[in-house]
């Protein structure tokens, strides 16, 4: 049987969007996702993860009228 490596890029692209999100508030996230890692961590004041959530909440919603 031939070995199949499946990656799965998603969580990487969200942790882009939350870096991004996050640099609105002076923060930031380190991101390692080389070589089979898969680290994310934030860096900034712990009070403002929930409004950087919010943020990226924000980007998946539609606001049909």
């Amino acid at each position: 049987m031939i070995p199949i490596k499946i990656e799965d890029a998603n969580i990487e692209i969200l942790a882009r969007i939350a870096k991004a999100a996050s640099q609105k508030f002076n923060c930031s996230m380190e991101i390692d996702f080389n070589n089979g890692n898969r680290k994310v961590e934030f860096v900034g004041d712990e009070f403002y993860k929930p409004l950087i959530a919010d943020e990226v909440l924000d980007i998946f919603t539609t606001n049909e009228k």
